[in-house]
């Protein structure tokens, strides 16, 4: 009689809990069963309820790491601000998930394999290292209707040409990569916004000013950078190659800089005519093909403890000045700074 009525009981329980809530609301409910035993061990049928109270969880009162895994899986930048300017909590994660989406326009070079190549490149010459063998292989026998020197026979297209490494720079071949300013980009996207009549939210006028950003809110001008061949494990301190202090602006370096060293050791041609009074093979350049990327030094020492680098600053220094004083007499410095 005892095991019926607890039954019952429970039964009856269960009758009396209230209905599932709307969608927006996940009901949490959870029951301890506690069962006693007799003096010879046997288990007691009666069984204790403790139910506890429903507790209605919204999509509000989500902990904050559910709702910045919500915001990375929104694709579309226009669902991150609608979704932000709901209320100043969420646009607080939404602004962080704002400044992800445009500093993934940034360092898109990084750590790709990169080279600077001639048209006069003949079939088969490829800087060491870029490709595997077993791609060698496929290129070898690859063949083109772009011929890869373009003054022979006034350019004319001719079928199964040997294919080279300047084939790359063809758009039907390869894509040709946008190049993007945060800057530019940020207004059109808020004005695109107000067109779809969201300036009309005073969230909107009130964030606006924090959505439209600069790339140098990236790149904090107060940090040591450096260009890093991470093929090679080397790198090259800014003040080693500015000109002045002042030119340096975060990775950012006036008249020369980190793109002129790169561009420096990165060229690849089989033909060795250059059009630099400089007699240094700059052709084939020793960093050609090479991984490359470019962050400030106390990220470096943190990934890195700096175990197995070199710095080659002064040696990159010293291959610099040789370059621009070939082309511009021994003030050369001084030339450069007040063009």
């Amino acid at each position: 009689m005892a095991s019926h009525s607890a039954a019952t009981k429970d039964i009856d329980g269960m009758k009396k809990r209230p209905k599932r809530k709307a969608d927006s609301q996940v009901n949490s409910s959870s029951q301890h069963h506690k069962q006693a035993k007799t003096k010879d061990g046997d288990n007691r049928a009666d069984t204790y309820n403790y139910s506890v109270i429903d507790r209605p969880v919204t999509f509000s009162t989500l902990p904050p790491q559910v709702h910045r895994l919500i915001f990375t899986y929104i694709e579309d930048i226009e669902d991150v601000f609608r979704l932000g300017l709901a209320n100043r909590y969420f646009w607080s994660i939404g602004r962080e998930r704002m400044h992800d989406y445009y500093s993934s326009f940034l360092g898109r070079w990084a750590n790709e394999n990169i080279v600077c190549v001639g048209e006069d490149v003949k079939p088969g010459g490829y800087p060491p290292g870029l490709f595997s063998a077993a791609e060698l292989d496929v290129l070898r026998q690859k063949t083109s209707d772009i011929p890869y020197d373009w003054d022979d026979d006034l350019g004319m297209p001719f079928a199964n040409e040997p294919f080279t490494l300047h084939h790359f720079t063809f758009p039907s071949i390869s894509a040709t990569e946008q190049d993007i300013c945060l800057s530019s980009k940020s207004w059109a996207l808020v004005g695109h916004l107000s067109d779809l009549g969201m300036s009309k939210d005073p969230a909107f006028g009130c964030t606006c000013s924090e959505m439209l950003v600069k790339e140098e809110i990236y790149f904090p001008q107060d940090q040591q950078w450096i260009l890093r061949n991470l093929t090679t494990k080397q790198f090259v301190r800014s003040e080693a190659i500015a000109l002045k202090p002042g030119f340096i602006h975060g990775p950012s370096i006036s008249v020369l800089g980190f793109g002129e060293v790169a561009m420096s050791r990165i060229c690849w041609s089989t033909s060795s005519f250059t059009s630099m009074s400089d007699t240094a093979n700059i052709s084939r350049g020793v960093w050609a093909g090479h991984r490359l990327d470019i962050t400030t030094l106390a990220r470096h020492r943190d990934e890195t403890n700096e175990v197995g680098w070199s710095d080659v600053s002064g040696q990159m220094a010293r291959e610099i000045a040789v370059i621009w004083e070939s082309e511009y007499g021994a003030d050369w410095r001084e030339t450069l700074c007040n063009r």
